[in-house]
């Protein structure tokens, strides 16, 4: 079976599962429960396209461009969302890929602190 290519990220991690709520994530770096998303990034294309749809939310606002720069898939359709823990000022994103009919979650690489 062939792979994307990895990067150094990191498995998220889930506190016990609470019905009606979830699992809550847990920051990759300090795994505190105290995870405040405040961006999301969806890619919508057709497979192996240089252009597709690109929305990001943030601070109220939606932007929408062509651009998959930055897409986690390098195929289909990717999600982000962007982090900030509590516990330790780390900036996770978690995202979900596809690739070849699997989909894949991870941790991107944190930023330097």
């Amino acid at each position: 079976m062939n792979h994307p290519v990895r990067k150094k990220n990191m498995i998220p991690k889930f506190g016990e599962y609470q019905k009606g709520f979830g699992a809550e994530l847990e920051c990759p770096a300090c795994g505190s429960n105290y995870l405040h998303h405040d961006r999301v990034e969806i890619f919508e294309c057709g497979e192996d396209a240089t252009s597709g749809v690109h929305v990001a939310v943030a601070d109220g606002k939606a932007t929408v461009d062509t651009s998959l720069e930055g897409n986690p898939s390098a195929r289909r359709h990717g999600l982000k969302i962007f982090f900030w823990c509590e516990g330790c000022k780390a900036k996770p994103v978690l995202s979900i890929s596809q690739h070849k009919g699997n989909t894949y979650v991870d941790f991107e690489p944190l930023p330097s602190l």
